[in-house]
Protein backbone atom coordinates (compact mmCIF):
# COMPACT_ATOMS: atom_id res chain seq x y z
CA UNK A 1 0.00 0.00 0.00
CA UNK A 2 1.38 3.39 -0.93
CA UNK A 3 1.99 5.97 1.76
CA UNK A 4 -0.86 8.21 0.52
CA UNK A 5 -3.31 5.30 0.50
CA UNK A 6 -2.26 4.44 4.03
CA UNK A 7 -2.74 8.05 5.14
CA UNK A 8 -6.13 8.21 3.39
CA UNK A 9 -7.15 4.99 5.13
CA UNK A 10 -6.19 6.44 8.51
CA UNK A 11 -8.09 9.65 7.72
CA UNK A 12 -11.16 7.61 6.75
CA UNK A 13 -11.01 5.71 10.01
CA UNK A 14 -10.80 8.97 11.96
CA UNK A 15 -13.71 10.42 9.95
CA UNK A 16 -15.85 7.33 10.60
CA UNK A 17 -15.12 7.49 14.32
CA UNK A 18 -15.80 11.23 14.48
CA UNK A 19 -19.13 10.79 12.69
CA UNK A 20 -20.21 8.23 15.31
CA UNK A 21 -19.02 10.49 18.11
CA UNK A 22 -20.83 13.48 16.60
CA UNK A 23 -24.02 11.44 16.20
CA UNK A 24 -23.96 10.43 19.86
CA UNK A 25 -23.09 13.95 21.01
CA UNK A 26 -25.97 15.50 19.07
CA UNK A 27 -28.29 12.85 20.48
CA UNK A 28 -27.18 13.78 23.99
CA UNK A 29 -27.41 17.53 23.34
CA UNK A 30 -31.00 17.41 22.03
CA UNK A 31 -32.33 14.88 24.54
CA UNK A 32 -34.39 17.57 26.28
CA UNK A 33 -35.92 18.98 23.11
CA UNK A 34 -39.70 18.45 22.82
CA UNK A 35 -39.56 16.59 19.49
CA UNK A 36 -40.36 13.01 18.52
CA UNK A 37 -40.23 10.78 15.47
CA UNK A 38 -39.57 12.47 12.14
CA UNK A 39 -39.19 15.88 13.79
CA UNK A 40 -36.48 14.45 16.06
CA UNK A 41 -34.67 12.89 13.10
CA UNK A 42 -34.89 16.14 11.14
CA UNK A 43 -33.51 18.15 14.07
CA UNK A 44 -30.73 15.62 14.64
CA UNK A 45 -29.72 15.69 10.96
CA UNK A 46 -29.86 19.47 10.82
CA UNK A 47 -27.62 19.88 13.86
CA UNK A 48 -25.14 17.30 12.57
CA UNK A 49 -24.96 19.11 9.22
CA UNK A 50 -24.51 22.51 10.89
CA UNK A 51 -21.82 21.19 13.24
CA UNK A 52 -19.89 19.70 10.32
CA UNK A 53 -20.30 22.93 8.36
CA UNK A 54 -18.99 24.96 11.29
CA UNK A 55 -15.96 22.69 11.63
CA UNK A 56 -15.28 22.87 7.89
CA UNK A 57 -15.46 26.66 7.98
CA UNK A 58 -12.55 26.65 10.41
CA UNK A 59 -10.31 25.07 7.77
CA UNK A 60 -8.05 27.60 6.03
CA UNK A 61 -9.10 26.57 2.51
CA UNK A 62 -12.77 27.22 3.29
CA UNK A 63 -12.03 30.62 4.82
CA UNK A 64 -9.91 31.51 1.82
CA UNK A 65 -12.71 30.59 -0.58
CA UNK A 66 -15.23 32.48 1.58
CA UNK A 67 -17.72 29.59 1.38
CA UNK A 68 -20.85 29.76 3.50
CA UNK A 69 -21.57 32.27 6.24
CA UNK A 70 -18.28 31.91 8.12
CA UNK A 71 -17.40 34.97 10.14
Amino acid sequence: MSKMKEIDSIAQGVADYMKELLYDTVEWQIADQPVKGDDYNELHSYIMDKAIEKMAMELPEFRRLNIGDYK
